[in-house]
């Protein structure tokens, strides 16, 4: 490479156990393989693939002083300009299992003429992999808002660098020249701990920063993405071209996010209403969801996030008995809330009952909460954090699992009538048979560790709101007596805010498939389902 200075050797420590660049991509190289390295600098993975794995290893290096270094580990090192080489004439006849650009590309003119030439050079099953650096890290970007671009020996913008790449810049130079990428790793750097800490630490530049800037920053599954790793293979190679962020990045993003603004943030005189309706509810059951609630106001109380919590259940009977047992339940159970019971008006409906909830409530959050959920402690926390730190966001659907511990999916998709016949009716053998639709119906293939942005239909079992949203939309449609009036009340919140699953709310949902609970059930199922349809508009498979 021509532009590099010669008076500059990379040495570096390969810790194979690591989790650098350098280590990542070593422990994708399998013992006795053939290794072509490019910009081999003084050997450092060379040496660690020809002694620890057996490998046979070529390479090309620019810089003399690191090829005298490098010699003895390769079998061919040429001292050559990447910028200008041949390779299939320097390695006639060669063919490779792996071909390497560890932090290489970034500083070349024109890469992708180099990476024209590499699938010329794979065997069959033959994988480039390659690292570079992430000029969309929230540290340069912040460094660019201050007005400075300054070049340092080494890091993101090292002195030699003469390219900058995104995860979508990458992508498409790789695409342009043959290449598809079908693996992403990434290094993540703490902003504390990069060459940009001292705008970030206390009374730094970035620290002045409005709210809107910070969120604009780091809202952004890259954002603290230092380096990418990509695993690529010949264009014409069969498989899927991988496009997203690993969910670690995106999880240390949103995490550094949170705990910013919330640093930011001055003290916060927030009131919570929670609004459960009950029709004839198993009274052990409801015990625990109170004393769970309890504990999760507390927790969120405690952290000065919440100001006052009120809760209000409402009694739908059946008949006119439970409002003796309620109150008693109430009386003795310590919410650290203040406590009210509606009873007398019969079985409203489910979104009728909520409504008078909510017409009563004051606080500026709303949780619907079905009698049958358990918080974790720290799920309010977690839940009033986000939507402090995000004002766009409206509605706050958690993580959830069933009282066995297996992963419930309460986020779906726009509803099909054949997704909806296969789960409310269909029996387990003819569900096996379309896992892989129901799966996709269940949001599996985006639903994990990581937050997730507008989900088309969020579960009524626990629905954390701003009220100011549920306020234009004046609560739920009352005529949906029961069921789908979570998916209807999903769709027109979307119109005035943002949903969001996330995933640092957690809960345990103990309930099961209403629509398998009776013939009864299964009528107000249809009934509810036909209105939905009928409404939002028919999808039949």
């Amino acid at each position: 490479m021509s532009s590099v200075s010669t008076a500059h050797v990379y040495h570096r420590t390969l810790d194979p156990n690591s989790q650098d660049s350098l280590a990542r991509l070593a422990r994708q190289i399998r013992p006795g393989s053939r290794v072509l390295d490019l910009g081999a600098g003084p050997g450092v993975l060379g040496r660690y693939l020809a002694e620890t794995l057996g490998c046979m290893v070529d390479g090309v290096e620019y810089n003399p002083v690191a090829v005298a270094e490098a010699a003895s580990w390769y079998r061919q090192l040429e001292c050559a300009d990447l910028e200008s080489i041949a390779l299939t004439e320097h390695f006639a006849g060669q063919r490779y299992d792996f071909i390497l650009c560890a932090d290489i590309l970034e500083h070349l003119r024109q890469p992708g003429a180099l990476l024209a030439q590499l699938p010329d050079l794979l065997t069959s099953n033959g994988r480039v992999l390659l690292s570079v650096p992430n000029a969309a890290y929230a540290g340069l970007i912040a460094e660019l808002l201050a007005g400075d671009f300054r070049y340092r020996p080494e890091g993101l913008l090292d002195e030699t660098h003469l390219r900058f790449f995104t995860h979508d810049s990458l992508r498409r130079l790789l695409e342009s020249r043959g290449l598809r990428p079908i693996a992403l790793e990434t290094t993540i750097m703490d902003l504390n701990r990069s060459e940009f800490a001292d705008q970030w630490i206390d009374g730094g530049w970035a620290e002045t920063l409005p709210v809107e800037v910070i969120r604009a920053l780091l809202d952004r599954p890259e954002a603290l993405v230092y380096q990418f790793i990509v695993t690529a293979v010949p264009a014409n190679d069969v498989g899927e071209t991988v496009v997203s962020v690993p969910a670690e990045a995106a999880a240390a993003a949103q995490a550094t996010l949170t705990a910013r603004l919330a640093a930011r943030m001055p003290a916060v005189t927030t009131a919570l209403t929670v609004a459960i309706v009950t029709h004839a509810p198993d009274l052990s059951v409801l015990t625990m969801v109170l004393e769970s609630l309890g504990r999760a106001l507390r927790h969120a109380s405690e952290r000065k996030l919440l100001d006052r919590a009120q809760l209000i259940l409402v009694d739908n009977g059946p008949g006119s008995g439970w409002r003796e047992s309620l109150r008693q339940l109430l009386d003795t159970t310590d919410l650290l809330a203040a406590v009210e019971l509606l009873s007398g008006q019969g079985n409203v409906g489910y979104g009728a009952a909520h409504n008078l909830a909510f017409h009563q409530g004051v606080g500026a959050f709303h949780l619907i909460l079905n009698p049958d959920v358990l918080l974790e402690e720290d799920a309010l926390s977690e839940g009033l954090t986000f939507l402090a730190a995000h004002p766009e966001a409206g509605l706050v659907a958690p993580a959830a699992w069933d009282g066995d511990g297996r992963r419930q999916y309460l986020c779906k998709r726009y509803p099909t009538v054949l997704d909806l016949a296969l789960r409310g009716f269909a029996p387990a053998w003819l569900r096996r048979g379309f896992r892989n639709r129901l799966d996709r119906y269940e949001l599996r293939d985006r639903i994990g560790d990581t937050v997730l942005w507008d989900p088309p239909i969020a579960s009524g079992c626990f629905m954390l709101c701003r009220r100011a949203a549920l306020e234009q939309l004046g609560g739920f449609r009352p005529e949906y007596f029961l069921y789908f009036e979570d998916f209807d009340l999903s769709l027109r919140l979307a119109a005035v805010a943002r949903l969001v699953y996330v995933p640092a709310v957690r809960a345990v949902h103990l309930g099961g498939h209403a629509a398998r609970k009776g013939v009864r059930h299964v009528g107000l199922f249809l009934r509810a389902a036909a209105m939905f349809f009928n409404r939002h508009g028919w999808h039949w498979w």
